[in-house]
């Protein structure tokens, strides 16, 4: 499976890298619209519900610490930046951030392939690919997050979450009849 960049030089990827926790995670640079600062919860910024207001916009958060159980090293009191990109039918999506995230540039081929058996994993699902970046002797993993697939899934927990007409309830509000 091909990492999906589009740069100038083919053999090397824009990159927004972010910690989450204890890890590092990473997008194509392409698919993140903007980086802000996030909103305090009387400007809009509701983190907690799972939205940000951000001027007309509403932005629909991804919890990926919620969602890989993460715990963070300390809880953070504020989440100040708000990585914001688009998903299926033009939904604005971000994620909340602790810390600035990098813009890194790195080539293709170091990324390998998380195994399709592996991505079977609630963890691992939404991770596509894997490299590890070397800086001042200091190693970390880069997890590069594989928005078709967190998509995919945010749309069917939207979908499966929705209320069903039940055809035994909808008659259950007819008036009962007294003889």
């Amino acid at each position: 499976k091909e990492i999906a960049v589009v740069e100038r030089n083919p053999r090397h990827g824009k990159f927004i890298a972010f910690k989450l926790a204890r890890h590092w995670v990473a997008l194509p640079a392409v698919a993140v619209l903007r980086i802000v600062n996030c909103p305090p919860p009387e400007q809009g910024g509701t983190i907690d519900f799972g939205v940000v207001q951000l001027g007309p916009h509403t932005i629909r958060l991804l919890d990926l610490r919620s969602r890989w159980k993460l715990q963070p090293e300390a809880v953070p009191e504020k989440l100040p930046f708000l990585l914001v990109m688009r998903g299926p039918q033009q939904t604005l999506w971000g994620i909340a951030l602790e810390t600035p995230p990098d813009l890194l540039e790195l080539p293709l081929s170091t990324f390998k392939s998380v195994p399709l058996e592996k991505r079977m994993n609630r963890k691992l699902q939404w991770i596509s690919h894997m490299t590890v970046i070397t800086e001042r002797d200091i190693h970390r993993t880069l997890l590069l997050l594989d928005l078709k697939a967190v998509f995919q899934s945010k749309v069917s927990e939207h979908t499966t979450k929705r209320p069903r007409q039940n055809q035994s309830h909808a008659s259950s509000t007819q008036p009962v009849r007294q003889n």
